[in-house]
């Protein structure tokens, strides 16, 4: 049977994380982004990290980075995986991405996917409705059917909107690698829920025994 894999984004207290590893999630996000409500400091992502096992992904979250500053982050907080969403600076990101995993994020919106931006270095991509100065985090889905193209760059990473009222249906037609949440575990910004996170992993698991397109 697949097993889609589950991130928690947006984790900002120890407490959340331990709570979807307790939950069976696969990996949690770290947002180093000042524009975010969930943006975390380095000693605030340290603590976090300490508190979770080695079995959990730990993916840091940047926005329109400068790859020596992914590189410091990486180095200071050991971490598992980047994603980059925006534009990318001039840098040597094809060599990063022999160290470390690199999820490619794509604002979607309404508009059909590029396939200029497939990166040759990047294998992972996270669609999400971004777009129009947005990086995620609306709380809004997008038109799943844009995301068609993209299963065959490599690994579908899906955010948008999920809840655990939606999750299912959009592994049935899309069949993604992974899925993303952050505003839809939550009982306020930046706070997550215990019984929200177990509920989303729950609608993902039946989603998975069910199969495709059922």
């Amino acid at each position: 049977m697949k097993r889609t894999l589950v991130k928690i984004c947006g984790i900002t207290r120890g407490e959340d994380a331990l709570a979807a590893e307790q939950a069976d999630c696969d990996a949690i996000g770290l947002v180093f982004w000042p524009g975010s409500k969930r943006c975390v400091d380095i000693a605030r992502a340290r603590l976090i990290r300490s508190q979770l096992s080695a079995a959990v992904v730990v993916v840091g979250v940047f926005v329109e980075p400068d790859v020596e500053m992914v590189r410091r982050h990486i180095s200071e907080l050991n971490l598992d995986a980047v994603q980059l969403c925006g534009q990318l600076a001039e840098g040597a990101w094809d060599e990063l991405s022999t160290s470390v995993r690199l999820i490619r994020a794509i604002g979607v919106g309404n508009r059909e996917i590029d396939p200029a931006e497939r990166l040759a270095f990047v294998s992972d991509y996270m669609l999400d409705n971004g777009g129009q100065g947005s990086y995620g985090g609306t709380g809004q889905p997008f038109d799943w059917r844009l995301g068609n193209g993209v299963r065959e760059w490599g690994h579908l990473w899906l955010a948008g909107g999920l809840t655990s009222a939606n999750v299912g249906e959009a592994i049935r037609r899309l069949s993604p690698y992974a899925v993303d949440v952050s505003t839809g575990v939550e009982s306020r910004p930046g706070v997550k829920s215990p019984e929200l996170i177990g509920a989303f992993v729950q609608a993902v698991r039946e989603a998975d025994a069910m199969g495709p397109g059922q």
